[in-house]
């Protein structure tokens, strides 16, 4: 039996009714980095703004945090991207100071975290935004990134409010999605929700748009190597984003 080799791990907070994360980052990781996830519950799995607001103000996340700060992880990332910007600009920097003064001082990084940062990586001047959620949420997603400086060129959603259907949508109706909505005006596009299934999508869009596509898990992954120094270019097949 071979053991493994892990120099590097990321400790993952994670909705417990989500189920898409686990199996793009099995595709795509290096084998000298781990993740280790906790989940935290959204009650009744429904993604709306009311329950996504209870889960994000309960003792949730520091008890997640102090579980994973106890398997010593080199970094712990929130993965949803509607929780971690749920109240605004500056909402997300509020919720890694939770996560590191729960978790003994581990960094933290979080999904509208790794969102600005990619972005801004890219000097992007207008994102083409393609999301599962219904438009309470997309109303939310649009003005934190427009308050944080970025134009959202085009916006649609799958209007799905159970965790588990949001699952069920298919990379060719993120495609679909993406390439409607795709205008002159956007140099980049964006698939929203760690429980989206995007790794198709993107690999898709990216050979038949030549734009960078950046979806939730991505730039999550992304922002947590790049916490820790690793060289983010030994990940394959996620998106150019990891090689511009």
């Amino acid at each position: 039996m071979k053991s493994f080799d892990w120099k590097y791990r990321i400790g993952v907070i994670y909705i417990a009714s989500s189920v898409t994360l686990e199996w793009e980052w099995q595709n795509v990781l290096p084998g000298d980095v781990s993740f280790h996830v906790e989940r935290i519950e959204l009650e009744d799995a429904q993604a709306d703004e009311e329950f996504l607001l209870a889960m994000m103000e309960s003792p949730q996340i520091e008890k997640a945090s102090r579980i994973l700060g106890a398997l010593d992880v080199d970094v712990i990332v929130f993965c949803c991207t509607i929780g971690s910007l749920i109240k605004g600009k500056g909402w997300d920097k509020e919720l890694l100071t939770r996560i590191e003064k729960s978790s003994g001082g581990v960094p933290a990084t979080s999904t509208s975290t790794g969102l600005l940062e990619a972005l801004e990586h890219l000097d992007s001047k207008g994102v083409n935004v393609v999301t599962p959620y219904i438009d309470e949420l997309n109303v939310l997603e649009k003005r934190f990134l427009e308050d944080n400086g970025f134009n959202v060129t085009s916006l649609f959603g799958y209007q799905c409010i159970a965790d588990y259907d949001i699952a069920r949508v298919t990379p060719d109706q993120f495609v679909d999605a993406v390439k409607k909505g795709d205008s002159d005006d956007a140099d980049c596009a964006f698939i929203s929700c760690t429980n989206s299934n995007t790794l198709e999508a993107i690999n898709r869009l990216e050979e038949e748009t030549g734009k960078p596509v950046l979806s939730s898990n991505q730039v999550s992954l992304l922002s947590s190597l790049k916490k820790i120094g690793y060289p983010v270019d030994k990940v394959q097949d996620y998106g150019k984003i990891f090689i511009i």
